[in-house]
């Protein structure tokens, strides 16, 4: 191969590597548009356009129940939330069950863990009201 051929295989492929770059850190970028709303006992996301991860933890005791609204619009959006002692007692992605309770056995901070890739939803967690 030529010098001049060396120089240009070399200068294409700098400009691959230069391109992968580029599009692994924009595909890795953290973004949200809409509103968020963070609250002891509430979690509730309108979100327009969401990548990356956000995280909210919820004071709560034995006996509550909360109340998920949980819906994925386009893209996709993952939810966890686990109890104070690490183990999940919900995780979905807000395609097939997109409204329900969950009944709370254990006082204390629950972590709401939300990873969202070109994503656009709901997500409204927030205790469910007494009815006397």
């Amino acid at each position: 191969m030529t010098k001049k051929g060396m120089a240009i295989l070399t200068g294409l492929s700098l400009l691959l590597l230069a391109g992968i770059t580029a599009f692994l850190f924009l595909h890795k970028q953290v973004s949200f548009t809409g509103s968020r709303v963070k609250n002891p006992d509430a979690y509730l996301l309108d979100i327009e356009k969401m990548n990356g991860t956000d995280l909210h933890t919820l004071a709560l005791r034995e006996g509550d129940i909360l109340q998920i609204q949980f819906e994925t619009e386009k893209g996709s959006l993952y939810m966890e939330i686990k109890a104070p002692d690490g183990t999940t007692i919900y995780r979905g992605n807000g395609k097939e069950t997109t409204d329900f309770t969950v009944n709370i056995r254990e006082s204390g901070v629950y972590t709401v863990t939300v990873e969202a890739r070109r994503a656009k939803g709901t997500i409204r967690i927030q205790l469910k009201e007494e009815t006397t």
